[in-house]
């Protein structure tokens, strides 16, 4: 599932992206040196490196744990290793996936992968996020400024390189409480339909019992630990 939401004002973006830009930008970090060097060659700051692109960070976080769009397709247990990124002239990430497992105290487990484009797309050229399905679709995504998109962190995907210009992003992980997909998707669907029924005039003996079918398919599939 690939989702994206209109999240963050334009004015907003433009705040955020007038502080980034005389920070001090760091390579982003790279499983190893060979990694860095061939195939994720950006910059970012990550979280608990700058107080103010922190401050930014978890008004970000606030504004994503408010947004019943998200919330409602995610069904998130965890956000970890939140952080801005920058791609300037020559940037790019070059294919790859998401680790399974990220961060520490909580490790989390990559169930989604979130990003927000902060930037005008007329700014840059270049830079489109493209995500390579296994049923072979390929997507490619250079969306307006607050533009939150979210993906399966296991699909591949790349940046193209930034040909001139600068691209900045907001990127983030989630972990659900549900793991498997597919389950995931059926209770998104099952909450869509009982939101429907709630606009009704009266709430009928089908809305309660589709009700309790939801409550009892997370009790079934939610992970407690």
């Amino acid at each position: 599932m690939m989702a994206k939401y209109a999240l963050m004002s334009s004015t907003k973006c433009d705040s955020i992206v007038e502080l980034l830009r005389d920070m001090d930008w760091k390579d982003g970090v790279s499983p190893s040196l060979a990694y860095q060097e061939k195939i994720k060659l950006n910059l970012e700051i990550a979280m608990g490196i700058n107080e103010q692109a922190d401050a930014e960070m978890n008004e970000i976080i606030d504004n994503l744990m408010r947004c019943q769009f998200f919330l409602a397709r995610t069904i998130p247990k965890h956000l970890g290793r939140p952080r801005f990124n920058l791609y300037r002239e020559g940037g790019e990430y070059k294919k790859h996936a998401d680790s399974a497992f990220m961060g520490q105290k909580p490790e989390i487990r990559t169930d989604l992968s979130i990003t927000i484009f902060l930037s005008d797309p007329d700014t840059y050229e270049g830079g489109e996020l493209v995500l390579s399905f296994p049923s072979g679709a390929v997507m490619s995504l250079k969306e307006p400024k607050g533009t939150m998109v979210f993906y399966p962190s296991g699909v591949m995907h790349h940046v193209n390189p930034v040909t001139s210009g600068e691209r900045y992003a907001f990127i983030a992980w989630v972990e659900s409480h549900i793991q498997d997909p597919q389950k995931r998707d059926i209770l998104i669907e099952i909450s869509s339909v009982c939101n429907d029924m709630e606009k009704l005039d009266y709430l009928s003996e089908v809305h309660i019992k589709m009700t309790n079918i939801k409550h009892n398919l997370y009790r079934q599939w939610m992970k407690k630990a």
